[in-house]
């Protein structure tokens, strides 16, 4: 049964309410996608089009709860991450902007160190998550042998259910930071870690989607943030081949922090500091010869 709200009406009202509530207005459109099944193109077209009455109940539905701090992805069980959709739930980090632009320098630095070796370049992604930067380092750069660890099983669930529709390779383990490749004596060319990174102490400053509905695991960090880098990058030596690359997303304002902590462990690396499109310090990079 079709109701007499049509398409234009209905996402101009959810538009203002997410608004007025201080959400993005795309939450909306996002979810209208998902309720129909359109595309967004086709839900241009049918801008005229009354919505059915199953349709409009449940759009309405989850636009309430978006405007009640419930984020997107998790009413629709997905984001995209460099051009590809992973599965996403409470139980894990959302995939952000940020993170694609530590993808895409570590993808360029790989295939440099990589390019005349006829021998998988090793890579080990610390801290899981839903799996994306494992799997889409694993799908851009063929020539690569992925493990990925984190402490959380359910977590893990996420990212082997992602691995396996995305068609990657990538090999997960349970356990805290680098241990399990330690306990094995396994080795990698390549280190990266997107680590929980947020001082507790800014826990109230973020706002309620981030600070009520994301693992607080994989969110915060003692030591003012920098607990988890200390405790990694002591561990990283045990596991790291020469000439190796690592390379960490941080917070803004730790850059010189983390920075310090890879030349404590290692005095000839070449590390630099990155900002992200907004101008923000978000990744620290190291490029390592010799110890």
């Amino acid at each position: 049964m079709e109701t007499t709200n049509k398409v234009y009406e209905v996402l101009q009202w959810a538009s203002s309410f997410l608004e007025k509530s201080s959400y993005e207005s795309t939450i909306a459109e996002r979810l209208l996608i998902h309720h129909t099944g359109w595309s967004r193109a086709e839900l241009l077209s049918e801008l005229q089009t009354p919505l059915p009455a199953n349709v409009y109940e449940s759009f309405i539905a989850d636009v309430k709860k978006s405007a009640a701090g419930i984020p997107v992805q998790h009413l629709i069980g997905e984001e995209e991450f460099y051009g590809r959709s992973f599965e996403v739930n409470k139980n894990v980090l959302i995939p952000r902007p940020e993170t694609e632009e530590l993808v895409q320098l570590m993808i360029g630095h790989i295939r440099e160190l990589h390019s005349s070796s006829p021998e998988p370049a090793r890579i080990i992604d610390v801290g899981a998550g839903s799996g994306i930067i494992g799997i889409t380092l694993n799908l851009e750069i063929p020539n690569t042998r992925v493990s990925a660890v984190d402490l959380s099983p359910d977590a893990l669930a996420v990212a082997k259910r992602n691995n396996e529709k995305l068609g990657a390779s990538v090999e997960f383990f349970e356990g805290d930071l680098l241990s399990p490749f330690i306990e094995a004596g396994q080795k990698a060319d390549v280190i990266v870690s997107n680590p929980p990174y947020i001082p507790e102490s800014d826990r109230t400053e973020l706002k309620e989607n981030v600070r009520d509905h994301e693992p607080d695991l994989a969110l915060f960090a003692d030591d003012n943030g920098l607990a988890v880098y200390k405790r990694l990058i002591a561990e990283i030596p045990k596991v790291l081949a020469l000439p190796g690359l690592i390379g960490f997303e941080i917070g803004h304002g730790q850059g010189e922090d983390v920075r310090k902590l890879v030349l404590s462990t290692y005095p000839q690396a070449e590390v630099s500091v990155h900002n992200d499109i907004n101008g923000n310090e978000r990744i620290v990079f190291a490029k390592i010869k010799v110890r």
